[in-house]
This record gives C-alpha cells, structure tokens and sequence, in this order.
C-alpha cells in the first residue's frame, strides 16, 4: 500500500526524516555534519524557512522546519542533492546516498 501524500500548507511546521542507504553512513565526521548546517543556512536563505530544532546522527537526521510558505520537498531536495554531491566527492563515492 503507498503512502498517503503529503498534506502541504502555508502555515505547517514539518518534522522531517531522512536516513542513508543502508550500508552508508550520512555522516562519517564533524566536518561532515558542518558542511550539512552550511547547506542547511545557505537554502534558508533562498527559502526563508525558520529551522526550530535538528538532530544529525550517523545514519539519518532530523529537521523541525517551518516552511513559511515555501514547498517543503524543494526545501529538502535542494539541500540533500548538495550535500550527495558534497559527500561522494569528499569520499570518492558515486551514487545515490539518500
């Protein structure tokens, strides 16, 4: 059975999840979850979301994000496709990481 499609609101405040494929971890060092902050400041910036809360773990990290208004999936997308690149030319990888 599929998911149920994200309800997407001007006014939500999102809880978001995202975990690495299975045999990689999301981040092997503290540069690492350094470099995910910046993007995370760098796309607030474009977007203007409001981030109140964050935990990075080795395989996966969590986001509490007010959009204000800005689609939530783009959001997301723009900064996890920055940090894939970031992170397979930092380890000399190719391929999917989320």
């Amino acid at each position: 059975m599929p998911r149920i499609a994200r309800q997407k609101t001007n006014d939500a405040i999102f809880h978001v999840m995202a975990r690495s494929i299975s045999e990689v971890d999301l981040f092997k060092d503290n540069q690492d979850k350094a470099c995910y902050l910046d993007l995370v400041k760098k796309y607030q910036k474009t977007y203007e979301f409001r981030v109140y809360g964050y935990c990075l773990m080795d395989n996966h990290l969590h986001l509490i994000i007010d959009a204000n208004g800005a689609d939530i999936s783009r959001i997301m997308h723009s900064i996890n496709f920055s940090y894939a690149q970031y992170f397979n030319h930092r380890h000399k990888r190719h391929g999917h990481l989320f």
